[in-house]
């Protein structure tokens, strides 16, 4: 029983009743235990904030450990609208996904055991307390909303670290953050943690080595920030390491293969296509090839060894439809162009491939 995935027989609950029914289960403590997880995952699915299950029971199986997709997240031309996509690098497909219930551009995006996607403050160009969480397990997924962060914020970063999803920073240029929270699911709350040393808001986070880094952003409307600093989440504790070669503020942010990305963003008065990679090793950071399209704010997401950088703004107005991809082993990329009009990209994230 203790590898039966109980909590998933929602939609046949006449076969859920029958095994709670049964004599042989309800006379061992231990099968107990599993039913009664069982029925309480589908009362919390009803309830206003979900849960986050903390067992392998509560998710569906997978064939293949390659199965994953990105949810990308798209804006129309009015700000007010914004849908996502599912979207397979292989097959170059998209298809519709469910949509949010307000427009989240300037939301933090984050995703736990690839499967529980957070979208975190940012609402209707505003900043926000409220948090929207979809599980692309569901047999119906849908945004729901989770517990409200501790401080209200926008142009944050977001990263994940052991099953703790981290908002760091935010706000704009005007009154910046240097605030951190965490979300951990075991009991279902936001904390803070720590503050950073400076204030940042659109900047990029990354999670290297166990480590959350706070990489570059603006600290106020005359302040581009080069300098980077990492959280050790063990100590509660921030630390600088070298900054990059030049300031970004609205860096994305990517790690692969052990090392992290700074890519585009708006530096020295003009938007960014340049990119540079942190090595852990020595602590320094390089220059790899530059990209074709400045972005600023892109999405960032590593998926079978190659970079993939969605979308942001080419300058004040223009946001990208495009794609470009990165392979490290030759330092090239290379660009695709998404057949479909008023695709304006700004963000994604990659999950398990839906069954649906």
């Amino acid at each position: 029983m203790e590898h039966v995935r109980l909590p998933l027989l929602a939609s046949r609950p006449d076969v859920l009743i029958d095994v709670v029914e049964e004599p042989l289960l309800k006379n061992s403590p231990k099968c107990k235990d599993y039913m009664y997880e069982a029925i309480q995952f589908n009362l919390f699915k009803s309830v206003q904030h979900f849960t986050i299950p903390l067992t392998i029971r509560c998710k569906p199986r997978q064939f293949g450990d390659s199965a994953k997709v990105i949810l990308m997240f798209n804006r129309s031309e009015t700000l007010t609208k914004c849908y996502t996509e599912w979207y397979d690098p292989t097959t170059k497909l998209r298809e519709n996904a469910p949509g949010l219930n307000e427009c989240r551009r300037l939301a933090g995006l984050g995703v736990i055991r690839d499967q529980f996607v957070f979208a975190v403050g940012g609402v209707n160009e505003s900043s926000s307390k409220t948090v929207s969480m979809l599980d692309v397990s569901s047999q119906s997924p849908s945004w729901v909303p989770m517990v409200d962060l501790v401080v209200s914020r926008k142009r944050l970063g977001v990263g994940v670290l052991d099953d703790c999803i981290y908002a760091v920073g935010g706000g704009d240029l005007i009154n910046a953050l240097n605030s951190v929270e965490v979300f951990d699911i075991s009991i279902q709350k936001w904390r803070t943690v720590t503050s950073m040393s400076t204030k940042r808001c659109d900047l990029g986070v990354g999670v290297l080595n166990n480590l959350l880094y706070a990489v570059g952003g603006a600290a106020d409307k005359n302040t581009t920030l080069s300098s980077v600093e990492y959280y050790d989440p063990i100590l509660d504790t921030w630390t600088p390491v070298a900054n990059m070669s030049r300031s970004r503020h609205g860096v994305g942010v990517g790690v692969l293969d052990g090392l992290m990305y700074a890519i585009g963003g708006h530096g020295g008065g003009k938007y960014l296509k340049s990119v540079e990679v942190y090595r852990p090793s020595d602590g320094v950071w390089s220059s790899v090839a530059d990209m074709e399209i400045c972005r600023f704010r892109p999405g960032v997401v590593a998926l079978d060894g190659l970079l993939y950088v969605m979308g942001g703004r080419s300058d004040g107005s223009f946001y990208n439809d495009t794609v470009e991809i990165y392979n490290p082993n030759t330092n090239t990329w290379t660009l695709e162009r998404l057949s479909r009009n008023e695709v304006k990209i700004y963000g994604g994230v990659v999950v398990d491939r839906p069954h649906h």
